[in-house]
């Protein structure tokens, strides 16, 4: 085969990083033709989404990077607030997208386009081929991040799999804090009363998950529940969400337990921990959370994407306060000092300037309680976030209690990584603008 595959991403690839693949023509003399380019068309099954052409560089080598047309198929998923009787895996259908490659290459030799596509491949692992399917999803790794999970790590040596194969360290889509046992001081803090979800790679193919355990632990650390929860087919989803907080978990349907019952977050627990599982055996880290009872302040709850393409959640619990910045536009007028005999009544009453456009920004300045280094340095992903929300604590009109969604324009706030050798407590203060105006009454 006289075309080749040089460089091809791996499976599971991270879409707003390079995905890149590098062609090489070993005919020489159809390099050498009039107007020769190499093409890759982007597929989604049989429909083409979009065509790219390069040069060849000086040593005839094709580099595309194909990130830009697959991130316009892709978005996120967010959990649903306030369910009942739920499923206990989701799938995050928009947060990945298997797209189908094909390979050739173009020139004008005889004056007229002539086109070679697709062409029959030869793969780095000498495999031949007309296409390839390469699976991408929501995730944006940092170049270098100290210990957090980077890109230069990703695409080496297939680092996805540490995400999808079956084994007690199979990984979530969190950077998150995770204190590795029970009453840790270093796990999430998560309130009984709140919502939330962990997501998650998934590899039907290889690591097939049946079910879903939580286990619950007393203030002392001793085990005392434990929930098994089927999982539905999910034999599609390459992506999944899962409820992880407890008023979440306590909507899980109680038809799907196979072992013990509803509120899978009882009063008794005080710590919990949640991982998958396939034919009664561990296969993923287990992820652990603390019950928080911290009431004296207004807690604010905020939902972020974080670089993995998941949803993390973090409380700040501390003292909260509300402003709003106001936006004022007026018109200068004619005074209306004239009078009925036409004598003109000037007086400091009379108007000059009038408001026609009031516009009010709400925001919030949130302080977090005193976390930890690697809880602080977790935040990051926070401040630096495209996509956070507010959940808000709301009681309709007609008295019934939800929470509901407010969308955060902005997020501003100081970081400085923190070191564990050095820094000891500490706490976040961040200012939201919320992605909502209100409006004044205008002339």
């Amino acid at each position: 085969m006289s075309l080749q595959v040089k460089h091809l991403p791996q499976q599971y690839r991270t879409v707003y990083n390079p995905v890149e693949v590098v062609l090489y023509e070993t005919t020489g003399s159809i390099r050498n033709y009039t107007g020769f380019a190499y093409l890759i068309d982007v597929k989604d099954g049989s429909t083409t989404l979009g065509r790219l052409k390069v040069p060849p560089t000086t040593n005839g080598f094709g580099r595309f990077d194909l990130s830009g047309i697959m991130q316009s198929y892709m978005s996120s998923d967010l959990g649903e607030l306030n369910p009942s009787n739920i499923d206990v895996v989701f799938d995050n259908s928009n947060s990945y997208k298997d797209f189908t490659l094909e390979f050739g290459w173009v020139h004008y030799n005889t004056g007229s386009a002539t086109y070679d596509i697709p062409q029959t491949v030869t793969f780095p692992d000498t495999t031949t081929s007309t296409s390839y399917d390469l699976l991408t999803f929501n995730s944006s790794l940092p170049k270098y991040r100290r210990d957090v999970v980077n890109f230069y790590d990703w695409q080496y040596n297939n680092y996805y799999q540490k995400y999808t194969d079956n084994n007690t360290t199979r990984k979530f889509l969190t950077n998150g804090p995770n204190g590795g046992a029970a009453n840790s001081p270093y796990n999430q803090k998560v309130m009984i009363d709140e919502q939330g979800y962990i997501y998650a790679l998934y590899d039907h193919a290889n690591d097939p998950i049946d079910t879903v355990t939580v286990l619950g632990y007393n203030s002392s650390g001793s085990l005392v529940s434990t929930t098994v929860i089927d999982v539905p087919t999910i034999s599609t989803f390459k992506n999944i969400r899962i409820p992880v907080s407890p008023f979440t978990l306590n909507k899980v349907n109680p038809s799907n337990i196979s072992s013990g019952s509803q509120p899978i977050i009882s009063s008794s627990v005080s710590s919990y921990a949640i991982y998958l599982s396939n034919l009664e055996v561990q296969v993923s880290e287990k992820y652990y959370f603390n019950i928080d009872s911290e009431c004296r302040f207004e807690t604010k709850r905020i939902e972020f994407l974080n670089s993995l393409g998941g949803f993390d959640y973090f409380n700040f619990t501390k003292v909260s306060r509300h402003s709003e910045e106001i936006e004022r536009k007026f018109f200068q007028t004619t005074p209306n000092d004239l009078s009925s005999t036409g004598a003109i009544d000037y007086s400091i009453a009379n108007r000059e300037k009038v408001q026609y456009y009031t516009k009010s920004m709400p925001k919030m300045k949130l302080t977090s309680d005193w976390v930890d280094c690697n809880t602080y340095n977790w935040l990051l992903e926070l401040i630096e976030s495209p996509e956070v929300y507010l959940l808000d604590d709301y009681t309709a009109p007609n008295g019934l209690s939800s929470v509901r969604r407010i969308p955060i324009k902005n997020i501003d706030g100081n970081w400085e990584e923190k070191i564990i050798s050095v820094d000891k407590v500490f706490n976040l203060e961040v200012n939201l603008e919320l992605g909502i105006d209100n409006f004044r009454q205008s002339f």
